[in-house]
């Protein structure tokens, strides 16, 4: 069933094209404080390069971040990915260990 239309689109009003002082203000604004604000991906990387300046225990800094990457898997990956996103994690896991030089960073490879 097709519904009539009263109006057609060409019989709608046109905007005048003329400035609004509040909406720009309001647009500044929000922009200002949007840039205002921290990064939380930058505070977290911030955070996890402070660790062993600050005397952290690098092995709890270590089970913090697997146990964060785990919780993310399992809370914000549908279901359906969380099995692909592990196997990747594991695999960048392995290249950036390689990349930076640590023997054995194919231990999900059997050894």
């Amino acid at each position: 069933m097709v519904l009539p239309h009263r109006h057609a689109w060409r019989d709608a009003v046109a905007m005048p094209d003329r400035p609004f002082p509040a909406v720009d203000a309001l647009i500044r604004r929000v922009q200002r404080v949007a840039a205002s604000r921290p990064d939380p991906m930058h505070i977290l990387a911030q955070t996890i390069s402070m660790t062993g300046e600050i005397g952290a225990d690098p092995y709890a800094v270590l089970g913090v971040l697997v146990e964060g990457a785990v919780l993310t898997i399992v809370q914000h990956i549908p279901a359906e990915q969380q099995m692909e996103t592990a196997v990747t994690l594991v695999r960048l896991l392995e290249e950036r260990l390689k990349a930076r030089g640590v023997p054995g960073g194919d231990a999900g490879q059997g050894g």
